[in-house]
């Protein structure tokens, strides 16, 4: 039997998918509104794509990353680094946005013991909200409590600040980029390695710009106190936002940022990490070489998939249709905000959220017991849309927002469709809602 992480959870068995939208062994029909976790980013049903990548593997089956490598392999680190801020040299390919986080302080904690010949630098600052994978070192560094509640006994202690919030605290930025100093420099500048940040919250806190200014000024203090800083993009990155880069937003480059989730469409898994011409040098000095790697990093096959993957997205001009359905997107979602619960329609290209608040006034959010975000999609579902959630971002554990992150395929009549699931079913909990924010009060 399949070991499902859900065990009472019945899972449709999905059979075929064409666009945005699901079809299962049933008959029944979804639409994809987040593309699983905003992986699938060319849709379903990638028929040309698919016997591209059967080609490639009729070629080679498996070469190891430190024996050999493949035309297209370094073409597609090529095509990587060329879209990629000015500052980055080098890229390396691994299976997931956890093993990317994973190798990205791996990387940071090299740099700095080649750099300074001591092993002191070791403590990685991150954001609470905050999101960085599953693995030790990655879950380590996420601000989510209650996801490291579980495993504490097996994890490295790290430091962490305040997030910014634009929504309920529109001048955190300024303060949580002095929580930063402070921290540095209470934990003493010689002993922290590392800052680890989303430049768009995704996840961990319902899709949450930061206020202009606060990556400036978090760049800035890394280089006062030679902490490296690294971008977390795996899922606001590969053109989520409109552009390659999240971070081109802020205009702040990073000396190591990772990608992922739909670098190849959803077909196999694939995840990168970029690295400033500093960072390589500095630890190739002495003729060193990197210390760590799994046994698909720099997989040939995935680089071929990864490679037609980017092909697609320019001769299809998707980060323009990205830019332009993302801003048609949030446009559609600001007219839900009729309902008195639903506020705050955000994000940046196709990759959107809203939050669902008992008093919008005052920003209070629903009693984290009411699990109103868990009802949305449970109730969208049920009306044939698959979306996604963030909940327990807020200090007292508390807030639910709504995310959605439809493929750069998607279509006016796909957005249209997913907005009416949306709307039809905050119609169908208005009345609860109100109750609950009654209660609240």
């Amino acid at each position: 039997m399949l070991f499902h992480r859900r065990f009472e959870h019945r899972y449709p068995r999905i059979v075929r998918g064409r666009g945005a939208r699901l079809y299962d062994d049933a008959g029944n029909a979804w639409l994809d509104a987040v593309g699983g976790a905003g992986v699938a980013i060319l849709g379903h049903g990638l028929e040309e794509l698919a016997r591209q990548a059967a080609e490639s593997m009729r070629h080679v089956s498996y070469l190891h990353g430190m024996q050999f490598t493949t035309p297209e392999l370094e073409t597609y680190g090529e095509r990587l680094v060329a879209l990629a801020p000015a500052n980055i040299s080098h890229v390396l390919l691994m299976g997931s946005g956890s093993d990317a986080v994973e190798t990205a302080i791996k990387l940071a904690y090299q740099f700095h013991l080649g750099k300074t010949g001591s092993p002191r630098k070791h403590k990685v600052i991150a954001t609470e909200p905050g999101y960085h994978g599953a693995t030790a070192l990655a879950l380590a560094v996420t601000g989510k409590p209650r996801d490291r509640l579980l495993f504490d006994g097996l994890l490295r202690e790290q430091c962490f600040i305040p997030a910014p919030d634009a929504y309920r605290r529109p001048e955190s930025g300024e303060a949580c980029a002095e929580a930063l100093e402070r921290k540095i420099l209470e934990e003493g500048a010689e002993s922290c390695l590392a800052f680890i940040v989303e430049p768009v919250i995704g996840a961990s806190m319902g899709v949450s710009v930061p206020p202009p200014g606060y990556l400036q000024r978090v760049r800035d203090i890394c280089d006062r106190h030679d902490v490296t800083l690294i971008f977390d993009e795996v899922m606001c990155g590969f053109g989520r936002c409109g552009t390659w880069f999240a971070s081109e937003h802020s205009g702040v480059q990073a000396d190591i940022i990772v990608q992922g989730k739909g670098m190849a469409a959803g077909l196999l898994p694939l995840s990168a990490v970029y690295a400033s011409r500093d960072i390589v040098d500095g630890i190739h000095r002495d003729g060193a070489n990197f210390a760590h790697g799994f046994t698909f990093t720099n997989h040939p096959f995935s680089a071929a998939v990864g490679l037609r993957v980017l092909d697609v997205i320019e001769r299809q001009g998707l980060l323009d249709n990205v830019q332009r359905q993302g801003d048609a997107l949030r446009a559609k979602l600001r007219e839900l905000t009729a309902f008195s619960w639903v506020d705050d329609v955000r994000g940046l290209g196709l990759f959107c959220g809203l939050e669902l608040v008992a008093d919008k006034r005052t920003r209070r959010a629903f009693p984290r017991t009411a699990r109103l975000a868990e009802q949305v999609l449970q109730r969208a579902m049920r009306r044939g849309g698959n979306f996604y959630f963030s909940i327990g971002y807020l200090p007292d554990g508390s807030g639910d927002s709504i995310l959605v992150m439809p493929p750069y395929t998607v279509t006016p009549e796909e957005l249209d469709a997913m907005v009416a699931v949306l709307r039809d079913t905050f119609a169908e909990l208005d009345a609860d809602a109100q109750a609950l924010a009654r209660q609240a009060a």
